[in-house]
């Protein structure tokens, strides 16, 4: 286990006995702290893990710092045909990465041991496919697939303006 610390940041890294290695951070991610964050997830050479669990349950605040740092971690897991989950995010924390749309990207579990125990094999990042739901908006009773916390259809929409009228044209 390593533990990287600064006044606003921690970081705890861990192996777990399958390999995927946990990232638990603790504080704040913004602009100041968000190099540490990137280099906890890259590595000093810059390359991923194949499999990496990023906890934030203790996280208070997190920037576009820490989004860029999640979507580094993910283009460098993927090309090694590997993955990066989110793991309990606090609400605060999950309302952001469902405004970026991150949560579309990088799957979300409610806890570390959800995220741990899901099957290795995560089919959406691999191979860039959304989750299937059933007409409910619940995952579907899929083993192979991941059991992720929310369905897209509880994301935010834009307000009226955004993106095309809802009707038919003309009418």
């Amino acid at each position: 286990m390593t533990v990287m610390e600064s006044s606003r940041l921690s970081v705890t890294r861990s192996t777990t006995a399958e390999g995927i290695t946990v990232l638990a951070l603790r504080g704040e991610i913004d602009f100041t702290t968000g190099t540490e964050v990137q280099r906890a997830l890259l590595g000093s050479d810059g390359a991923a893990t194949a499999r990496t669990v990023v906890e934030l349950s203790q996280v208070t605040f997190m920037d576009s710092s820490g989004i860029n740092a999640l979507i580094g971690a993910h283009h460098a897991a993927t090309a090694r045909r590997g993955w990066v989950r989110v793991a309990a995010p606090s609400p605060s924390i999950l309302r952001v990465l469902r405004i970026v749309g991150l949560d579309t990207v990088i799957t979300c579990y409610p806890t570390l041991q959800q995220a741990l125990s899901v099957d290795t094999r995560d089919s959406r990042t691999a191979a860039g496919q959304d989750r299937t739901e059933d007409p409910g908006g619940h995952p579907a009773a899929d083993p192979g697939r991941d059991r992720p916390e929310h369905s897209d259809h509880d994301r935010p929409r834009g307000t009226a303006g955004d993106g095309p009228a809802a009707g038919p044209a003309g009418g």
